[in-house]
């Protein structure tokens, strides 16, 4: 399995109730996708920021993910790149 944690700075209060709201959609609507294991939005105590964790079967199944027309729709239109995001991956090794 392959996780991948994309942090988000929070901005303000507005701001974290979008991303609530638009994450909210995530888990049903990621169930579509080939390979995707599970969807978790965590917030951290402090409230400066949250993490979108998001499991796959594979690193080439996430891979394939960020190229899919899926990924551009839930990305405003735009198509996987790492350098933008604040991203940590990392392969399962307990579970």
């Amino acid at each position: 399995m392959y996780q991948v944690n994309n942090r988000i700075e929070i901005t303000s209060s507005e701001h974290l109730a979008m991303l609530k709201e638009r994450f909210s959609k995530a888990p049903e609507s990621m169930k579509q996708v080939p390979s995707f294991i599970s969807f978790r939005l965590l917030e951290a105590e402090d409230g400066s920021h949250v993490v979108a964790e998001t499991i796959f079967e594979s690193k080439e199944d996430f891979i394939r993910w960020t190229e899919s027309e899926h990924f551009k729709r839930a990305h405003g239109g735009r198509s996987g790149d790492a350098r933008r995001a604040d991203l940590a991956s990392y392969y399962v090794v307990i579970k």
